[in-house]
């Protein structure tokens, strides 16, 4: 069979189960089994494919597993992370929280704290974009540190990590910015079965409203801010009033709230001004 058959047949059956778009996924799962670019099928379509191994991956994919768990890899912020099921895939969305801090990141922050690194994407960037500041991560999954250590290394980012139900592993350590993308789903809404059967649960779901981790964080942060330190937080698509009246309530003075690429309140950020 060759690569251009491989293609074609691959690109039927995705589009059989609803993939979309199923061209551009069949080739990128020919390019991954052939370990060449896309550019090159297209100039190489009379050469031989792989069957089977080409077969091994399109079943996976068939079957509703996501196609980065397949690869091993998403690109965020024009790099490359590993990535596999103990982590949530990375979302373009996200990329506005890292846009957020970077400008937040002036020249009194010097400590950062990603809250819920998953695979490192959020502090990893950070360190990578602005080489001065003091980075540390952490995650309540063993396997999330694990993945986000190995992208860390991959990428020479110094970031320190750190295993941490919330704040459990901080006592007395405070920072000048805490960012976090956390679990905001609540239960009973709705989700893809490619999200809610094979991405980590304890990354998606928060609890019965979704508000719950930004309840606790309300809380909890205070005690772990420097003096006006600042708190940037990506929210689902309908939380932004709600996240921001309820950290009013508990004493932050809210900054501003950014808007994502399709124009929904993504971002919300926060000063600490003890009294």
């Amino acid at each position: 069979m060759t690569v251009k058959e491989w293609i074609k047949r691959a690109r039927s059956r995705l589009e059989t189960v609803g993939i979309e778009p199923a061209r551009i996924e069949a080739e990128v799962l020919a390019a991954h089994v052939l370990r060449v670019t896309r550019a090159w099928l297209y100039a190489h379509p009379d050469d031989e494919f792989p069957e089977l191994a080409g077969e091994t991956l399109l079943v996976r994919r068939e079957s509703g597993e996501p196609l980065a768990y397949i690869l091993g890899y998403r690109e965020f912020y024009g790099r490359s992370f590993s990535v596999d099921p103990a982590v949530l895939i990375p979302r373009h969305e996200t990329e506005g929280l890292v846009e957020a801090s970077l400008q937040l990141a002036n020249d009194r922050i010097k400590s950062v704290l990603d809250l819920g690194t998953g695979s490192g994407i959020l502090a990893i960037t950070l360190k990578l974009e602005r080489p001065n500041l003091d980075v540390t991560a952490c995650d309540i999954s063993p396997e999330a540190i694990g993945v986000a250590s190995t992208n860390a290394r991959f990428h020479h980012a110094e970031v320190k990590f750190v295993l941490s139900d919330r704040f459990s592993s901080f006592l007395g350590e405070s920072f000048d910015l805490i960012v976090s993308n956390p679990p905001y789903i609540a239960h009973g809404d709705f989700l893809p079965d490619e999200v809610s059967q094979h991405e980590p649960a304890q990354a998606l779901w928060s609890g019965p409203t979704g508000l719950e981790f930004y309840e606790s964080l309300a809380v909890e942060a205070k005690d772990h801010m420097n003096d006006e330190g600042l708190l940037a937080l990506e929210v689902g698509h309908t939380q932004a009033e709600q996240v921001k009246d309820l950290f009013e309530a508990a004493g932050w003075s809210y900054l501003e709230t950014r808007q994502d690429l399709a124009g929904i309140d993504r971002i919300v950020v926060f000063r600490w001004l003890p009294f």
